[in-house]
């Protein structure tokens, strides 16, 4: 291994002498699939150790919650590995939600530039498309549910955009801009670890070193400048109410997590006792209690037996009467206990087992109203993070102010939010044909660039879909008109008052979801 990293060593010393040390950061920091996360030259790995939490550590640390926040959120990264239910309680939250967004004006002006507004429309869509949200915005979330907290560095090139996690352990939130969360960041965190320093850009190099100082370029160091608020940085949490404190939002129910493990130890446990057995051989005795049996002949046969006996089974010489038995078998006691166990961990998270396949469920009615909780939870990060991107919007000085907005839509209501959409855009509510776009999973950048391809490209409309779309409202019916289906005066029946309004209202308003809807 030595013999081939000194030619690597070597390399990177050839850079650093042919460029200078900026030029050199903005170099490697300009292809974001290069950061370094490990030094693997050097054998350096940045990764959480895991170890077992004893029960009883974990109620102490619990009775005390604030002071041993970093404690707690070390051990929640730990449940999120060694537990499947923790694994899927998280990431049912962290990706609950469609992430189906729609791009809104903020304010209109009296007078505008119809030019000047599509193009700053155009251009705020397509750098929300950049921002790769529906990839970003999952890795937030498991973040922020798992500590309390998400700190991290937004990386952006023109044509691509990454956000890396920053260590929550050496970050605090220091102060809030326009509604959003701002923090700095711990500069002994690079103490040690000066080899990936330049992977996180040339501003936060030079406050290390304004920091710590630089020998090399005669840079003095200062101990005032410890904390450094990166201007990159994006924090979400999930208590806004407590600024000075961030705690995994379930840790409440850690305790639960280690008793069902426990009743599954126990479980195991009892069925392996189960399936052993022992057989217990006797050697008669005489009316004196004397073993009629020489001693060295009983252990001769004792041991002929002890070698064909599978594995499990044990072997007992006794001058007691020969018998075989088991160890009492469990019941569906244990079975229940492990049940409840589940259930109890669900019932601590306000969470619905019956997702999770821990619980019967009772109807789909009441499956449904146990999600409404749980979507308002990942609705709530969500809007918090449309408000940092906004203000990034913001900070853009366009001639024209739009905003982000997430849909309230879910994995379970979805087919329910496209419905009322398209509903109202049948009915011409303003924008209701946009968010319906945005339901069907397209994204603004979407709607424009395929209205452009349909429209003024390939010519869909006219050229390929020149009639509706067949359905049962627009089959023939052998009449005149040669559409729709046959009336009641042709069937040979007379109308009622119901059919008449129906004719003159909207009577087949059920069917409404049956039509071909073009936006």
């Amino acid at each position: 291994m030595e013999s081939q990293s000194k030619p690597i060593e070597n390399e990177e010393q050839a850079l650093l002498q042919q460029f200078s040390f900026d030029e050199y950061n903005r170099l490697m920091f300009a292809n974001l699939r290069k950061s370094m996360v490990q030094d693997l030259v050097n054998n350096r790995k940045e990764s959480v150790i895991f170890t077992k939490y004893p029960i009883e550590q974990v109620v102490k640390m619990l009775e005390n919650p604030q002071k041993n926040e970093k404690a707690i959120r070390t051990l929640s990264r730990f449940l999120y590995i060694s537990s499947s239910h923790y694994y899927r309680l998280i990431n049912y939250y962290a990706r609950l939600a469609t992430l189906n967004y729609i791009v809104i004006p903020a304010n209109l002006p009296k007078k505008i530039n119809k030019k000047t507004y599509k193009d700053t429309y155009q251009k705020i869509i397509y750098q929300l498309e950049k921002y790769n949200i529906k990839n970003e915005i999952p890795k937030i979330m498991v973040i922020a549910l798992l500590e309390g907290v998400f700190y991290g560095l937004k990386y952006e090139t023109p044509d691509s955009f990454y956000i890396m996690p920053f260590n929550s352990s050496y970050a605090q939130i220091s102060s809030i801009d326009t509604g959003t969360f701002i923090f700095s960041m711990d500069l002994n965190y690079f103490s040690d670890k000066e080899y990936i320093l330049s992977s996180y850009g040339e501003k936060i190099v030079n406050a290390y070193y304004a920091y710590r100082g630089n020998r090399e370029k005669g840079i003095k160091g200062d101990s005032s400048k410890r904390w450094y608020e990166p201007s990159n940085g994006i924090c979400i949490k999930t208590d806004e109410t407590d600024l000075l404190h961030s705690l995994p939002i379930f840790c409440s129910i850690f305790i639960d997590i280690f008793r069902l493990d426990d009743y599954k130890l126990l479980k195991k446990a009892k069925t392996t006792l189960d399936n052993y057995k022992v057989l217990a051989l006797q050697i008669e005795c005489d009316e004196t209690g004397a073993p009629k049996m020489d001693w060295e002949v009983a252990k001769k046969y004792y041991g002929q037996a002890a070698s064909n006996v599978p594995e499990g089974i044990g072997l007992i010489l006794s001058p007691f009467k020969i018998d075989e038995f088991s160890f009492q078998k469990s019941t569906t006691s244990e079975d229940d206990a492990v049940t409840a166990a589940e259930n109890e961990f669900w019932a601590g998270t306000g969470t619905s087992g019956m997702m999770f396949g821990s619980m019967k469920a009772s109807s789909s009615s009441s499956l449904d109203l146990s999600t409404k909780p749980d979507e308002q939870i990942a609705f709530q990060l969500l809007t918090q993070i449309a408000r940092h991107f906004n203000r990034e919007i913001k900070l853009l000085n366009l001639p024209y102010l739009f905003e982000l907005k997430f849909l309230d839509q879910s994995i379970f209501n979805k087919t329910k939010v496209q419905d009322s959409y398209q509903k109202a855009s049948q009915y011409g509510v303003s924008g209701a044909k946009l968010y319906l776009a945005a339901s069907l999973d397209m994204t603004p950048s979407d709607v424009v660039n395929l209205a452009y391809l349909e429209n003024d490209i390939l010519d869909v409309t006219k050229k390929m879909f020149t009639s509706p779309l067949i359905s049962s409202n627009t089959l023939s019916n052998g009449g005149q008109d040669g559409a729709g289906a046959p009336t009641v005066e042709e069937q040979g029946g007379t109308p009622t008052d119901n059919t008449e309004a129906s004719r003159e209202g909207d009577g087949n308003d059920e069917n409404w979801h049956k039509f071909y809807l073009h936006i």
